[in-house]
């Protein structure tokens, strides 16, 4: 059984849905997903409530004047105040991993624990060469057109691609810095990486995946206590890998230890 309800994040409509019962499982999204991107990974989990939600400007959840990391954010923090939810193992996937660290990070003691799909790796060198070139890039003809058909999918979006391509170049600068996040954190955390989170073929996509995986690694020398994982495949780890991801997400819950 699940129930749907709204959280409201001032002026923004954020749409929820809650099923099963048990300690709290709360997914995060990636840009331009959904909730929907969580459905095999949650029918894969027993003995725990999973609570999804659309980011602002996805799926179902209202348009905003603002798409900012600090915006989303605010919605993760809105969601998590309004239903009241003690001690969740956050689950970020991409742009949702990104959120969960700095969430957990600045809120210590109140998150259990945090599983990391392909995202938030502190990278050393930027994977954006032209941020420029990068906004040019979303304003394209083909990436319109492209973006248009996802916003007619189960997984679409209303983000304007200057909003999306600020948003990227963001992240990427975050990551960044990212290092001595970690250092602060005080729950367990897993880390899911892909092996090709970029699918190219050319030097680019090599470097990117050079790169990606290197955060990984620096990132578990940094801090041994996270473990850190690669699974075979491209960023889509919640479609590809739901049974990996659901495996990863009971062993932590079993070893994370909320306060009382």
């Amino acid at each position: 059984m699940s129930s749907e309800t709204t959280v409201r994040n001032g002026a923004v409509t954020l749409p929820v849905t809650r099923s099963g019962a048990g300690p709290a499982l709360v997914f995060l999204n990636g840009a331009g997903a959904t909730q929907v991107a969580w459905k095999q990974v949650v029918s894969e989990l027993h003995g725990y409530e999973s609570i999804t939600f659309d980011l602002r400007g996805h799926g179902k959840a209202s348009t905003a004047e603002s798409y900012k990391f600090a915006d989303f954010e605010s919605d993760v923090d809105a969601v998590l105040r309004a239903l009241d939810v003690q001690q969740p193992i956050l689950i970020g996937w991409s742009l949702g991993a990104d959120l969960a660290v700095e969430y957990a990070a600045a809120h210590p003691g109140e998150i259990a624990g945090l599983v990391l799909l392909d995202g938030a790796a502190p990278i050393q060198a930027s994977l954006i060469d032209d941020p420029k070139k990068t906004r040019e890039s979303f304003n394209s003809l083909g990436t319109k057109l492209a973006m248009l058909l996802v916003r007619m999918s189960a997984h679409g979006y209303a983000m304007p691609g200057k909003a999306f391509a600020d948003l990227t170049i963001e992240v990427d600068q975050r990551r960044q810095k990212l290092l001595d996040t970690y250092r602060t954190l005080d729950c367990p955390v897993t880390m899911l990486l892909a092996t090709q989170t970029s699918q190219g073929r050319d030097a680019q996509a090599a470097r990117i995946n050079k790169t990606w995986r290197d955060g990984g690694e620096i990132l578990h020398a940094a801090v041994p206590s996270i473990e850190v994982r690669w699974l075979e495949g491209d960023h889509k780890l919640p479609f590809t890998h739901p049974a990996e991801v659901a495996a990863a997400i009971t062993e932590l819950a079993a070893k994370a230890q909320p306060s009382e």
